[in-house]
């Protein structure tokens, strides 16, 4: 294909039945009202920026329906989609793609996503409708895809071609991360949501790729770890500003991990002449006073942190190598910081009972955390822990339920039924949130008139997906 500045180039997050995030390789569905921004989307918009005109259609964020998103990809008539999936919405994506290149069949069409990772050539086998799979949005191997004039390997791109289907291996580079500025005029702020966030409009930014730690159950473990130069976010949060945001949501996956950087990027952020309020995800083994009382003076106003289960052996078996004093310790000094936390706790391990998830719930109501996420345990794609599912013969391999927010995946050495094991989930969300004193300590802590409506909406959205 030959690339030029006719080209119409549209990024698609597809219509769906339920608020799939699609994003990051990383497969789940909204459990209450919140939604935020598909970072491959952001960051593929500047990676793209300069081969044509770029659309950006979000039809899951803007609530646009099938029809109303065929009608507007049509109008565009573009030559060229790249659209994400994942496993809960795989079906239902490949149905809509499917009538999309009915409409435009000389658009060339690029698929992303987590199944993408595991199902690969079977993907273009199945449908003969996609041109291409990106295993890695974070390279410029799409740019060498679109402007290949032969049948050669590229890393990351799976395509088809006049000699056959092209495999290149998923390779991910380490060091330093380079990406050009976000087309972020391209998303419409007013369209996400986020449940933590004192400000509306907010970003979703990242600040690296991937991660160095090795969670087996975790898909961003198997991406490889690489930082953007701080000038570059710098730039980033510079725009942001002009754009009027004053709420990021730092979606690094365990920010703080290289201390040395991590001071630099904060000092740079405290010496803006404006100020951003935002929320991370990190470790309760990296995070020590000094950095959490720089994270708090540069506006980190929530820490998103896995806690993962009351059973160090459970979590440990996985190479998440946390223990549960560690964890107490490390929260204690969060909120001695002044920064508020979310604990991520996952339900039904191979080999859990019912008596460790009950002691996972009751770990949950007596730490000192302001919110809790509790999750079903899934084999998700591109990860280990699905793997050796399946080579143990546990998992089928054609079972798509591999999100962790509201589906389960089938065990077959189950202890319990799927049915108990929502049930027990249910207990664990109502006993946390409706304890009255939980009730009274969250109004009182709000700052902000947006961050209060927001609360609200977010808890019954909750309560109500909950029963």
């Amino acid at each position: 294909m030959v690339l030029n500045n006719k080209n119409t180039i549209l990024l698609l997050n597809p219509p769906g039945s339920k608020m799939f995030f699609r994003d990051y390789y990383c497969a789940k569905v909204s459990k209450a009202n919140y939604y935020y921004h598909p970072v491959d989307l952001v960051y593929l918009s500047g990676r793209l920026a300069n081969l044509g005109e770029l659309h950006v259609i979000d039809a899951i964020a803007e609530r646009i329906s099938a029809e109303q998103c065929k009608q507007q990809i049509v109008s565009l008539k573009p030559n060229i989609i790249l659209f994400l999936s994942s496993a809960p919405s795989y079906k239902e994506d490949i149905s809509f793609m499917r009538k999309m290149a009915e409409h435009l069949p000389d658009c060339k069409i690029i698929a992303t996503g987590d199944i993408f990772r595991d199902f690969r050539k079977k993907a273009l086998e199945e449908n003969s409708f996609i041109d291409a799979i990106l295993l890695d949005f974070s390279t410029d191997d799409i740019i060498k895809y679109l402007n290949n004039a032969s049948d050669s390997i590229i890393h990351n791109i799976v395509y088809r071609s006049t000699s056959g289907i092209i495999e290149g291996d998923e390779k991910h580079d380490t060091g330093e991360w380079n990406v050009p500025l976000p087309l972020w005029n391209k998303f419409n702020f007013n369209a996400y949501h986020f449940p933590f966030a004192r400000h509306k409009p907010f970003a979703s930014i990242l600040t690296d790729f991937g991660c160095p730690f090795l969670c087996e159950f975790c898909p961003v473990s198997t991406l490889g770890f690489k930082l953007r130069p701080v000038d570059d976010v710098i730039e980033e949060l510079k725009l942001l500003n002009k754009l009027g945001i004053k709420e990021l949501y730092i979606r690094d996956q365990t920010f703080g991990v290289n201390i040395d950087r991590s001071f630099e990027l904060l000092n740079r952020i405290i010496d803006l002449p404006y100020k951003f309020t935002w929320t991370a995800l990190s470790r309760t083994d990296v995070l020590d006073d000094e950095l959490l009382a720089k994270m708090k003076q540069a506006g980190c106003h929530t820490l998103m942190i896995g806690i993962e289960s009351a059973n160090d052996e459970l979590i440990n078996k996985h190479k998440k190598k946390i223990k549960v004093l560690e964890t107490y310790n490390a929260i204690t000094k969060i909120k001695k910081a002044g920064i508020k936390v979310c604990g991520f706790f996952m339900l039904g391990f191979p080999g859990e009972t019912k008596e460790s998830i009950n002691a996972t719930a009751e770990l949950a109501r007596k730490l000192p955390i302001d919110y809790a996420s509790f999750n079903i345990v899934s084999p998700r794609f591109g990860t280990k822990f699905r793997k050796r599912a399946i080579e143990q013969g546990v998992v089928d391999p054609e079972n798509l339920e591999a999100e962790s927010s509201a589906g389960m995946p089938v065990w077959k050495n189950q202890t319990f039924s799927n049915e108990e094991l929502l049930e027990l989930k249910r207990k664990a969300v109502s006993k946390f949130y409706l304890r009255p004193s939980y009730l009274l300590k969250r109004i009182v802590s709000v700052r902000t008139w947006y961050e209060f409506v927001n609360l609200c909406k977010e808890g019954k959205a909750l309560l109500i997906m909950n029963r």
